[in-house]
């Protein structure tokens, strides 16, 4: 009984042709030209420079009013600061 031999057959992709290596003859692969969408980003705030005073004044605020039962979210709402930075002001002291 004689065994069929198998052949390969390739197939060609309808994009950018790759190049080919020199030493396996192998198709090197090619990014695609498609340009990606950046990502949405939020539209920047101007960054406020506050003083130590006012500073300590604000984590005093923050500190009274974490114990008191409000949620952070709550706080930064109310003294127009992110939410990371009420964690900051508590942790701080």
């Amino acid at each position: 009984m004689a065994k069929k031999a198998k052949t390969k057959t390739k197939t060609k992709v309808a994009a950018k042709a790759g190049t080919t290596s020199k030493k396996t003859s192998k198709v090197i692969a090619v990014k695609s030209v498609k340009a990606r969408k950046p990502a949405a980003k939020k539209a920047a705030r101007k960054t406020t420079r506050r003083s130590s005073a006012d500073v300590a004044k604000l984590q005093k605020a923050v500190i009274k009013g974490l114990k008191s039962g409000k949620s952070a979210e709550a706080l930064a709402a109310e003294f127009g600061i992110s939410k990371p930075y009420i964690y900051v002001l508590k942790n701080k002291g």
